[in-house]
Formats: C-alpha cells, sequence, structure tokens
C-alpha cells in the first residue's frame, strides 16, 4: 500500500526532531508543536493562543502558561467552543509530574470545549479525547522514540490530523457509543430466551500457569498474561465472551499493567478504588484498559476485576520477590539508555580513576590469583570467577558522557543481561538457588564487598602513587542510603515516623479511594499507641486543624466544627475523635485518601512532638500494622508512581 505524501513528510520530521535542543516552554511551543501540526495539516490561520490566566478559577489561578488552541475554521470572528478542536498546554522540558499538568489541561479543555487536549514536554505526549459521558480517554501515551516507529507515526496521523478532526461532529461524539451500548442492554433485559442464548457464549472459568505464563478466565472476561521475569517486563492480552466485544482483544504492556490495573486489588467495581474503572450510571462502568475504553455491565465489571486480581498480584508477588532475593529495596532503582540498575553510592572522579586502573590491571585473563575478578565490557565491570558471574558495575554518566556534576559517578548495581538471562532460564523457584556469596551477588552483598574490601584494597594497592591520602579517597564516597532501623527492631517510638513519612508521601499522591482492610489496623494501632500522650503537647491547633478537616465531609451531628469551639478542646477530645475514625473505618468498605493522608501526618505530629507513655504490646502492635501498609506503599512509589 503506497503511503500519502502528507504522512510519508509527517514521519520525516519527527524521525528527524531531536528533542535535545528544547531547553524551556517556548522551545517546545515553537519547535515542537507549531511544526508537528504544520505536518499534521493543521492551517497556521486555524491557530491561536490563549493565556490561562485570563480564565481562573481558585485552582488554576497561579498557573498563567499560555496554551494552544487549533480551531475548525479560518474565519478568526467564528474561532470559538464550536469550532475548537484541540488544546495543547506545553510544559518545561524533561518535566515528569504530569499529574496536575493534565488536571489543569483537563480543566482547560472544558472550558474551550475541544475535541482533544494534549500535554507534552517535548519529549513525552499525552493525548486525551474529551468525551460527553464519561471521563477523557487518553488515546495516544507515548514519547518521541515510540513515535519514530512508521506504523505508530501514521496511526498519530491517521487519528489527529486536520482533515479527519474537523469533521467530527462534537455534539455526538461519546453519545453513540454510550446510547447503543444501553439499547442492548435494555433489549437483552426485556428478552429471556436471548439473555439464555448469550449466556451460553460465556467462558468456562479456568486458571492455568506455566512458568511465566498465566491465564485466568471468568465467564465475562479472559486474561493471558506474561509475568515478568527477573525485572524484566511482562504484557497481557484482555478478551470478554460478550457478543459486543467478540473479535476485541486489548493488548497491555508492562507500564500499562502497573499503571492502570496495579491498584485497588480485590475491591468491588464500585468502591472507587480501582484508576481503569468509573461508575456510568448505576449499572454501567467506562473502563479505560490502555488505549482502549469499554463500557461494561457491573457483572462484567466484576469479572473483569477477578481477573486482574488474580494476574496482578502475581505479577506484583513475583517483582517483590526479585526484589527481595537481590535485596534492592534500599536502592534507588534507575533506568537510563539500556540500562537498568540500582544505585549503591557515589564516589568522586579521582576515586573512580583508581578504581578504574585496579581493574584493568587485574583482569581475570592476566593472572591467576585472589584479586584477577575483572573485566571490562564497555563501560561495565564484570567481577566473576571463571564461569560464575558474581555482580556488573555500572558507572552512571549523564547523556553527553560527561561527568555528573561536582565530579560524583554513581556506582550502580547493573542488571546485566548475562545475570537476567541465568535467572530467566531456570524454573520459578530454582534461580533462587543461585543467590549468594559464590553465586550471583545481591545489590547489599556488593555494596558491602566494594566499599569493604574492593575500594580499601584498590587505595592501598596505589597509596604511594596517589597524590591524595587514604583518608581524603574514603572522604570521597557519598553513601545516600538510609541507616534506619528496620521496622521489626524498633524499640523506641520515634523511629517509627520515617516510616510513616513514607505512607503519608503515598497517601498524598493517591488519587483512590483505599480498601478499608488495609488500614482498620493501622487507624487502631495507632490511636492506641497515642492514647497516653501528655497533654501539654505542642501544636495542637494543627492536630485539630486536620482533625476538622477529616469530620468536615462527615454528617453534621457528628461534626465538630457544628457544635463545638475547637479553641477550647484538649488532647483528650483529639482521641475521642481518633476514636470515631476507628469506629468509622470498621465500618467502611473503603477510605478516601485524603482522610488517611490527614490522620498519618496527626501520628506523625503527636510521635514527634509529644512526651508518650505506652506499653510494649501497643508498640508490637503498631510495627506490625504498619509492616503491610508500609510495604504496599513502598511497591507503588517505585513502580506505579516512579514520576511522582
Amino acid at each position: 500500500m503506497t503511503i500519502p505524501e502528507s504522512i510519508k513528510k509527517f514521519i520525516t520530521w519527527i524521525q528527524g526532531f531531536d528533542h535535545r535542543i528544547l531547553q524551556n516552554e517556548d522551545d517546545v511551543k515553537e519547535k515542537f508543536i507549531l511544526p508537528m501540526f504544520h505536518y499534521l495539516c493543521y492551517p497556521e490561520i486555524c491557530h491561536r493562543e490563549y493565556s490561562l490566566k485570563t480564565y481562573q478559577s481558585e485552582t488554576y489561578a497561579r498557573n498563567p502558561e499560555i496554551a494552544q488552541i487549533y480551531f475548525a475554521t479560518d474565519d478568526v470572528k467564528q474561532q470559538n467552543t464550536d469550532t475548537s478542536l484541540i488544546f495543547v498546554e506545553a510544559i518545561k522540558p524533561y518535566k515528569t509530574k504530569l499529574n496536575d499538568v493534565i488536571e489543569q489541561a483537563k480543566f482547560y479543555s472544558n472550558h474551550f470545549k475541544t475535541l482533544f487536549f494534549i500535554v507534552t514536554n517535548g519529549y513525552e505526549i499525552k493525548v486525551f479525547k474529551r468525551l460527553h459521558y464519561n471521563r477523557e480517554e487518553l488515546v495516544f501515551d507515548l514519547n518521541i522514540d515510540a513515535l519514530r516507529n512508521n506504523d505508530i507515526a501514521s496511526k498519530f496521523y491517521h487519528r489527529l490530523n486536520f482533515d479527519l478532526v474537523k469533521n467530527i461532529d462534537k455534539n455526538t461524539v461519546g453519545i453513540l457509543t454510550y446510547t447503543k451500548y444501553n439499547l442492548i442492554e435494555k433489549l437483552i433485559i426485556h428478552h429471556p430466551d436471548l439473555q439464555d442464548f448469550l449466556e451460553k457464549c460465556d467462558f468456562e472459568p479456568s486458571i492455568t500457569r506455566e512458568d511465566y505464563r498465566l491465564v485466568v478466565v471468568k465467564p465475562k472476561v479472559a486474561i493471558a498474561c506474561n509475568l515478568p521475569k527477573a525485572f524484566g517486563e511482562g504484557n497481557c492480552q484482555i478478551e470478554f465472551s460478550s457478543i459486543l466485544f467478540r473479535g476485541l482483544t486489548i493488548h497491555l504492556n508492562h507500564q500499562d499493567i502497573l499503571g492502570q490495573l496495579m491498584t485497588g486489588l480485590h475491591t468491588q467495581p464500585d468502591w472507587g478504588c480501582r484508576r481503569f474503572l468509573n461508575p456510568l450510571d448505576k449499572n454501567n462502568f467506562t473502563v479505560n484498559l490502555g488505549q482502549t475504553t469499554v463500557i461494561l455491565s457491573k457483572l462484567e465489571a466484576t469479572d473483569l476485576c477477578l481477573c486482574i486480581d488474580e494476574v496482578c498480584q502475581e505479577y506484583q508477588n513475583l517483582i517483590i520477590e526479585f526484589e527481595n532475593a537481590l535485596e534492592t529495596w534500599d536502592f534507588k532503582l534507575v533506568k537510563f539508555s539500556e540500562i537498568r540498575g540500582f544505585i549503591l553510592f557515589s564516589v568522586r572522579q579521582e576515586l573512580w580513576e583508581l578504581m578504574q586502573q585496579f581493574v584493568n590491571e587485574f583482569n581475570y585473563t592476566k593472572g591467576k590469583s585472589e584479586w584477577h575478578l575483572f573485566h571490562r565490557e564497555n563501560i561495565s565491570i564484570r567481577v566473576s570467577r571463571g564461569i560464575r558471574d558474581h555482580t556488573f558495575i555500572f558507572p552512571k554518566f549523564n547523556s553527553d558522557l560527561s561527568l555528573l556534576p561536582n565530579n560524583k559517578i554513581n556506582i550502580i548495581y547493573e542488571l546485566n543481561d548475562v545475570i537476567l538471562q541465568s535467572i530467566e532460564t531456570g524454573k520459578l523457584t530454582l534461580w533462587q538457588q543461585d543467590i549468594g556469596v559464590r553465586g550471583t551477588w545481591t545489590a547489599r552483598y556488593t555494596q558491602q564487598w566494594l566499599l569493604e574490601k574492593y575500594i580499601p584494597k584498590v587505595i592501598n594497592y596505589y597509596s604511594e602513587k596517589s597524590q591524595l591520602s587514604e583518608a581524603e579517597l574514603l572522604a570521597k564516597i557519598i553513601n545516600d542510603e538510609s541507616d534506619r532501623m528496620l521496622i521489626k527492631e524498633i524499640d523506641h517510638i520515634r523511629d517509627l515516623a520515617s516510616y510513616l513519612r513514607d505512607i503519608q508521601s503515598w497517601l498524598h499522591i493517591y488519587v483512590e479511594n483505599i480498601a478499608a482492610s488495609l488500614l482498620k489496623p493501622y487507624y487502631q494501632a495507632y490511636t492506641n499507641l497515642v492514647r497516653n500522650t501528655d497533654s501539654s503537647i505542642t501544636g495542637i491547633d494543627y492536630i485539630f486543624g486536620n482533625l476538622r478537616r477529616v469530620e468536615w465531609k462527615n454528617t453534621p451531628e457528628e461534626n465538630y466544627s457544628n457544635s463545638t469551639d475547637w479553641k477550647n478542646l484538649t488532647f483528650k477530645h483529639a482521641i475521642d475523635c481518633l476514636d470515631r475514625q476507628v469506629v468509622r473505618i470498621n465500618n467502611s468498605e473503603y477510605e478516601n485518601s485524603f482522610k488517611a493522608d490527614l490522620i498519618t501526618r496527626i501520628f506523625i505530629w503527636i510521635i514527634e512532638n509529644g512526651r508518650i507513655s505506652f506499653s510494649q504490646a501497643q508498640l508490637s502492635a503498631a510495627k506490625q500494622a504498619l509492616i503491610p501498609l508500609w510495604e504496599q506503599s513502598r511497591f507503588e512509589m517505585r513502580y506505579i508512581y516512579p514520576n511522582q
């Protein structure tokens, strides 16, 4: 099939575009957005700029950015909400915290009533379709590297070119699908024979597992998942038994699974805990899976959730299993170019040069001493004895291969393909037998070996040749790793605060509701722990300020703000409020993350500022309740919210 010339020009432009030339928002607009819409065939006269400060709200008035609007007509007098097509907001290059920007773009897109809104930093591009009866649909979520693919670029052009978009009837978009679905649903409900016929098309429920292949089938939904191997990436395919979706297969990649499906496991569809589900009405849900949006009945949504629970729980377990086995949790995960790994510590240039020199001199092909362990593979350092690879070390340089700021070089525990392939070829449980001092080293052991054996050996070996003393070289090691105690080993109540801060940071960005089962023991244990706090604690206004915000959305008769002078309340009243929250959560199926955030802030304040009398049993219960919640927050902050 011959590719139209307009698409060829778009592909040629995007493949030649270098996002590294972008320095600020103006560059993103002038060098990326305007050229892109030129090659999407939008006439320049159909483009206008608007200062967002002109359309202020309490939420967004502080952001006076310039937005780009594209219209269906070149008649300036007719460029209004009826003819608006696309709203585009440019943000700073390399800025990755997009949630607030997306919410702002959605707000203004609704104001201008555009068909699409786009948020881009010149590298990442998120394209949303604005719909009438359900939330916006994420049409494209990609970056420049992906867009250089001919097929993806063609799909992008076909979906967003001027001739196609200007002919969309914005007054009916989104309505037809919903109307059609409702008509079919009513037809099925009023014709029992048809219902019986359709039920015969249901899948036969089953769960099958073979190595890293998991297939979960419920009557209405089937998910076949390739589970992740050794920090690799999995994927899945979703199919429906409904005659409405016959032939539809939804493909989700690793990021889709983590970003859309992983939150709210083991919760009901109508609890508001799952980010891919939105209630359309009492019996139907809008479901966003990857770049596909479907409308499902409550029964179909329930089966989908049950399948996702099985798949994602195992998906999460495998990721946690690899991190536990390789002892990587305490180190920052980094990805750049083709490298994945964990930052163990940092050194300055002088020490790194000595480390490299030692590696070259003690290559394992040059001798058989106990220190002939090394081999250079490009920039990576391979630590090995014969055919047994222990670990790979990689120095973190920036994109132009110059040293990092202040000549600091991060030492990376590299997830090298050589080691990963040996793990991947093993069975599900047998691969762990290779982890250890004589086999594949963990990140923890690698760090200790480098700091306690290798670097001292390097310094001692070159002590006479180096212009720097041993103390000066050791001072150039920068170890950012936290030295806090493990939760189970904590004996002092204030040592809990750092873990509570981790949970609070997670709750602060968590936009969905949370299953109450995860919070019930937490609320109870920490209310009991701080119950006997000296009444002279400072910051009582801060405590009641947060409690007032927690109780604001409760019923008026429970709301202190309607019946009591908050200024005259004591710490005893604060405990009474917390006790009410314990009763409330014990009678709830889910909790608002904002309330959980506020209550956690209260616990942190009391622990850090109060004189608390507590028993060993209360402390033990608090630690036990903290572990599952903190581990969940740790996983999600690592894998679901990596850019927050």
